[in-house]
This record gives structure tokens, C-alpha cells and sequence, in this order.
């Protein structure tokens, strides 16, 4: 089995099911040193570190790769852009069963293109042969492509923390700026000053995470030096746009607050069936954090209708699911076609002498 994730926390992600195939071959593959992301430069594999301090087998990106390893399958995140993207239209040449696994929440419909925002439809997880989904509230997106649900192996070790492992000394609100991919990127500055303003009105203590591709100015801000699952625990609200992080905090069992004063559009977490608030207004806003901090049990009892149908196997079993399907599926694989990439080659080389002369 070949994996390969696009950015280190893809990475983290496979881990879990790599060790679950035990006696089948597999190993990852990265390209990220071939790439820039967010605020700074990578010129090494954060992958391949991963992968190493694991005992996991990595190899780096190169368009011959699928002729060298003749995988039985090839598992991806990303099927929309990148080295992935390529690596799966020739694996589907070559009669390689493609997966693409839906670890978060995902805005299908691209729906910030009808706000106005540059970019293309991506079409996500529409090249892969078999979509891997991270509950049933995605089966919708997927009538004709073959598709399981099997969890997010991610979400595994959350399942031993649900119960919040550092207790808050005082009423503490989580801050999630993530206006990655230049995503409501005009409205960052605004939508973090309501949050901080209304928790300076309420005397409450606030922090703020940053997501690696967020490139807002925060300088000034109370800015949160470890991870965000960190923050989180530490946390009692937590408060976003559109991300997993929602997901995550519920499963780490931290209430939240989904804060949409730009009006998005992706139905995820607009229909928070009464797991969260989903205020739109600095004044509903107050309200919501007031309503959780004194009542913190009701939202996260609420929640768990919302997690049931998003989530599957958040019992801990997502990595035992997901390798057992992949074992099925390799199950069908039938002789090789003869290919050679030779677009993968030119494009690789191309990157090569550009990333040269950046």
C-alpha cells in the first residue's frame, strides 16, 4: 500500500492504519519538500520525519514511483491538486485502485466561489475509485462513487481524552483563526476583534491558535504558542468559522461555538442540530458564550447527536476500519496495464529547475 498524504497531519492521520496492516507492505510517500506552505519556506520533508519516528518506510515523490513499488493500492487526502493528484491519474492508468479519504469537514460545493473569491470547483474526491468518508453526513455528496465509511483514524486517541484532561483554572475562551488558502481573508481582522471585544465585555480570559496557512496579523493579539488540541484542553468555549477544529473540540469534549458573521454558506456546521450555537451577530455571540458557560453539559450532551452523524467509529476503531476495507479492496486488484507518466515527468522536471531559482 502506498500512502501519501500531502501535509504533515495528513501523515498523522495514516499512521494509525499503516500499523494496522501489520504483515501487508506499506509505506508513504512525501513531496513537501518540493512545495511552500503558509507563512514560511519548507526545504526538508516534515513527512519524513513523521514517517521516521514511527519506524515507517518513506520514500520520496517521483513520477516513476508507482512503476518501481506496483502498489496494491494508493491512498490519498488530496485528489484535487498537487503531486497527489497526479500520482492518482496515473495510478488509474495503470489499474492501481485509488482512495481518497475525507478526514474533516469539507466544503464539497467550493461554496466561497459564489462570495465572490478567486479559484476553481475542485471537484473533491471525484478522481479516486473509492471514497473513504468520515460519517454519513457525507454520503449526500457521493450517489455515484463507490464509498465506506470508516471514521477518521485522526480522531482515535481522542476517544480516551473525551473527558477534558487539563481543567481550565479560570473561564478561558479558544480562539480558532483559520482563514487558510486566502479563504474570508478580508474579513479575519474583523471577525477575530468581535470575539476579543465581547470576551473583554463578559472580564473573560481569550486565546487564539493560528492555522499554518492563516497569514492574518495577529501581532498584537493574545496568540497561543502550542498546538491547538493545546489550546482546546486548556479552553471553556471554543469558538471558530468553518473548520474540523469544531469537530475536534467537541470530540476532546469542549463546547463550541460556530461564529458566522460573514454568512458562509457550507451546510456542515449551519445545521449544528442543536449540538452548538451558530451566532451571526456580536450580540448573539455574548449570548451564546454567556449560555454555555453556564450551562457547558447541556451543549456537549447536545452535541452528541451532531458527532453521531459526522463522525463514525468515534469509539477509537477508525484506523481497524479503514485497514480492513483497504485489505478488501486490495482483494480486487488485477494486472497491471503497461503505462509510463511521461506528464508526471515533464511537470516533475519542470518543478525541479523552477524551485532552482526561487
Amino acid at each position: 500500500f502506498l500512502f501519501f498524504p500531502l501535509v504533515p497531519y495528513h501523515a498523522n492521520t495514516f499512521i494509525p492504519v499503516i500499523k494496522q496492516l501489520k504483515s501487508h507492505e506499506a509505506c508513504i510517500i512525501y513531496s513537501d519538500h518540493l512545495r511552500h506552505y503558509g507563512r514560511g519556506k519548507i526545504s526538508s520533508s516534515q513527512i519524513q520525519i513523521i514517517a521516521d519516528e514511527n519506524n515507517i518506510l518513506s520514500l520520496p515523490y517521483t513520477p516513476q514511483i508507482l512503476v518501481r513499488e506496483k502498489p496494491d493500492a494508493l491512498i490519498v487526502m488530496n485528489d484535487w491538486g498537487g503531486w497527489p493528484k497526479r500520482l492518482v491519474e496515473d495510478a488509474k492508468c495503470m489499474n492501481i485502485p485509488t482512495i481518497g479519504h475525507i478526514e474533516g469537514a469539507q466544503d464539497y460545493l467550493d461554496t466561497h466561489l459564489d462570495h465572490g473569491y478567486p479559484g476553481k470547483r475542485r471537484f473533491p474526491y471525484n478522481k479516486v475509485d473509492y471514497v473513504f468518508l468520515l460519517g454519513e453526513y457525507d454520503e449526500q455528496y457521493f450517489e455515484l462513487q463507490n464509498t465506506k465509511i470508516t471514521g477518521s483514524p485522526r480522531f482515535d486517541s481522542f476517544h480516551n481524552q473525551n473527558s477534558k484532561s487539563v481543567k481550565p483554572k479560570s473561564e478561558q475562551v479558544g480562539i480558532n483563526c483559520n482563514f487558510s488558502y486566502g479563504l474570508y481573508a478580508d474579513v479575519a481582522k474583523q471577525w477575530i476583534m468581535d470575539i476579543v471585544e465581547t470576551t473583554d465585555s463578559l472580564s473573560l480570559k481569550h486565546q487564539i491558535s493560528q492555522h499554518i496557512g492563516d497569514v492574518t496579523d495577529l501581532s498584537k493579539f493574545n496568540l497561543y504558542q502550542n498546538g491547538i488540541y493545546d489550546m482546546i484542553n486548556e479552553s471553556t468555549v471554543f469558538v471558530s468559522r468553518f473548520s474540523t477544529a469544531i469537530i475536534e473540540a467537541l470530540l476532546l469534549g469542549c463546547p463550541v461555538i460556530y461564529y458566522n458573521p460573514h454568512k458562509e454558506i457550507q451546510p456542515t456546521f449551519l445545521d449544528a442540530i442543536g449540538g452548538f450555537p451558530t451566532p451571526t451577530t456580536k450580540s448573539e455571540l455574548k449570548d451564546a458564550l454567556q449560555d454555555i458557560l453556564e450551562n457547558p453539559e447541556k451543549w456537549l450532551s447536545s452535541a452528541e447527536k451532531f458527532l453521531d452523524f459526522h463522525v463514525a467509529f468515534k469509539d477509537g476503531n477508525s484506523a481497524k476500519v479503514f485497514a480492513k476495507e483497504l485489505i478488501e479492496i486490495a482483494k480486487k486488484k488485477t494486472t497491471l496495464d503497461s503505462y509510463f507518466p511521461i506528464r508526471s515527468h515533464v511537470k516533475y522536471i519542470i518543478e525541479l529547475i523552477t524551485r532552482k531559482f526561487k
